[in-house]
């Protein structure tokens, strides 16, 4: 029995060397450079921000302390020059767009946006439309037709009606047709859907000159002709 028992125990070490060589194969493959019989490194914590030397007991004090941080107030000349350099500004941004151009498109709102957007808002301000009357119209039909006025009276109120609306409708028939003959031949390839382009030339032509938003550009009357329309006014 004393004999076999070394040879056991011889045994046991070599499996425990073989195991041992295989983990670290395994490690050498895996990439791992860890030991593994170290204890396993715990996750440090993150750094919390330290509190300030001096922290405000009160309102008041965090108030002024943060004033403090701001640095000192600008005077009131550094004030009126920024005021007058941020109204500089603005006016040329509208003297700009006033122009049409095209450097200040990008101030305009998506739906005024574009070369083909310009064009329609200069046609539609270079004509008389019954469109920008409409409202002024119906609201004196209304006040006509009231219940306390004669049945003749309200009847003519209806017939006025009627002839204005078909007139109304005609004249937006009229200046779709010439959106589209105007500016298709000058934009062929431009990607504008007709029927945002005419009602965005019909929806503008019923609102009063002077509320029309962009506003009308000053170089565009009654009387600019159609070649005019939608080019850059240099100045």
């Amino acid at each position: 029995m004393s004999e076999i028992e070394p040879e056991n125990h011889a045994l046991s070490d070599s499996t425990t060397e073989t195991e041992a060589a295989e983990e670290q194969a395994l490690d050498k493959g895996s990439g791992s450079s860890r030991d593994k019989s170290a204890p396993t490194p715990k996750r440090q914590d993150p750094k919390r921000p330290r509190p300030p030397k001096n922290p405000p007991m009160n309102y008041k004090e965090a108030r002024q302390q943060a004033k403090a941080a701001q640095g000192p107030k600008p005077d009131k000349e550094a004030k009126r020059a920024r005021a007058a350099e941020r109204r500089a500004e603005r006016q040329r941004v509208v003297d700009g767009q006033n122009r049409g151009d095209p450097l200040f498109d990008k101030y305009h709102m998506p739906r005024d946006k574009g070369p083909e957007r310009l064009l329609v808002r200069d046609l539609v301000d270079a004509r008389r439309s019954i469109g920008q009357y409409f409202f002024i119209i119906a609201i004196a039909i209304m006040f006509l037709s009231t219940a306390g006025t004669s049945v003749q009276i309200q009847q003519f109120a209806l017939l006025i009606w009627v002839a204005i609306l078909l007139a109304f409708i005609i004249d937006s028939i009229l200046l779709c047709r010439k959106t589209k003959n105007i500016v298709w031949s000058r934009f062929p390839k431009t990607k504008q859907r007709k029927a945002g382009i005419y009602w965005y030339a019909i929806s503008r032509s019923m609102m009063f000159r002077r509320m029309r938003q962009p506003l009308p550009r000053p170089g565009i009357t009654y009387k600019t002709p159609k070649e005019d329309l939608g080019k850059v006014f240099r100045q």
